[in-house]
């Protein structure tokens, strides 16, 4: 049986496929999120496709195929690669390659990125797929099953419809370097609230900015209350373990006793969550509380408070409780995303850049050619169906009866 043969290129092994058509490269693990991000080695890889080229699908596709170069990934010794369409990858190596190892591992990069100041979402496990990197540079996305993968896979090869070719048009590139920077400031906040799942605040983030607010509520709490428990091990338990009281320390650490609320007012009164958190947080509770016991959509102002004291928090285990608008500029990209964010109207009427004509259908005047009409008669419910009105009498709810002496 032929066995794959290792080559190594200064610290990288290149392994070769038993497939012999096959070129030689590596086996990769890779991750795609929304939106797209184009990744340039430096500030002269430009990206200019013109509006023809978007159209006629004549745009640089080997460019969206290319490598541009290494981030620290936290998956040491190894480097993390960067395409130049955004993806993220790693060997496929066992440690690396089940598919819940590395989508836990790319998401915290995917967080890092979003604290330091590059937004991106989140990656779902369809999300996550395999590619090869040929030792020319190139990487071939080889699988995946969700609409961003598709969407990447169908950009790389020319194959994407002129709708999603558009993406790609006035795209600005972000220079390696200031990805490496933003991942490096994230990085330095999220030391600093460890255990905060990076998949649970991704999806509170990306379902906020898809106008999906209980289950961005929802996710944003869950958020919220791991920073509140870092804040209450780190202030509250580990400063009494030392007086040596008879089960002091266990008692702090009941749940039952000690809720996220009610640790919210300890950590308030000493000095550790700010007025203008403590709101948000009390906001966002009680829309939280709404929407799990009696099923009340939250507003959105609601889940932008939920949103604002993550923020708010996370800023302040990051500063030593000294700074709570750390991460106001990464939060304001996110609540300036929100479709369901009211937008001003500035200038008037809106003026598209770019535009192309629609298939037209019958009722609209510039529509031309034959078609067969369809009658859309509305008629009553009891004109089908005689016993509709006994049966809507029977579910009508019946008023409730008065109590005795009741005005």
């Amino acid at each position: 049986m032929n066995k794959p043969r290792v080559h190594r290129t200064g610290n990288e092994a290149m392994t070769a496929s038993v497939d012999p058509e096959m070129p030689e490269g590596m086996p990769l693990v890779m991750a795609v999120s929304a939106p797209l991000k184009l990744i340039a080695k430096d500030q002269r890889d430009h990206w200019r496709p013109s509006l023809e080229d978007i159209n006629r699908s004549t745009y640089d596709y080997l460019k969206l195929n290319r490598a541009s170069g290494f981030i620290d990934g936290n998956v040491a010794p190894y480097m993390m690669l960067v395409g130049f369409d955004g993806s993220l990858a790693m060997p496929a190596l066992p440690e690396f390659s089940a598919p819940e190892v590395a989508l836990k591992i790319f998401n915290r990069v995917f967080l890092e990125m979003l604290l330091g100041g590059v937004y991106t979402e989140g990656a779902a496990p369809a999300d996550i797929c395999r590619g090869w990197l040929f030792k020319t540079g190139y990487i071939r996305m080889l699988s995946g099953a969700s609409r961003n993968t598709s969407l990447h896979s169908a950009l790389r090869d020319r194959s994407a419809s002129i709708s999603d070719n558009i993406i790609l048009l006035d795209r600005k590139t972000i220079t390696l370097a200031a990805l490496q920077k933003a991942v490096i400031r994230g990085r330095s906040v999220l030391s600093h609230c460890e255990p905060l799942s990076p998949e649970i605040a991704l999806a509170g983030v990306t379902h906020y900015v898809a106008g999906s607010l209980a289950e961005a509520l929802t996710c944003l709490w869950t958020s919220i209350e791991q920073a509140i428990s870092r804040m209450w091990r780190m202030e509250i338990e580990a400063k009494v373990q030392a007086d040596a009281i008879p089960n002091r320390s266990g008692f702090l650490k009941d749940y039952r006793v000690w809720t996220t609320s009610a640790r919210i007012e300890v950590l308030f009164q000493k000095g550790l969550i700010q007025t203008e958190t403590y709101r948000a947080l009390n906001r966002a509770r009680k829309a939280r509380n709404e929407f799990i016991h009696r099923g009340a959509q939250p507003e959105l102002d609601e889940a932008t408070a939920a949103l604002t004291a993550l923020f708010h928090l996370l800023s302040a285990c990051a500063s030593g409780y000294k700074n709570t608008s750390l991460l106001d500029g990464v939060c304001e990209q996110v609540v300036a995303r929100c479709i369901r964010r009211p937008r001003t109207d500035e200038g008037g009427k809106l003026e598209p850049a770019y535009w192309r004509d629609i298939a037209r259908l019958p009722g609209e005047p510039q529509f031309k050619g034959r078609y067969k009409p369809f009658d859309l008669g509305l008629e009553p419910i009891a004109s089908f169906d005689p016993a509709y009105a006994a049966k809507a009498a029977r579910a009508k709810p019946r008023p409730e009866s008065s109590k005795a002496g009741a005005p």
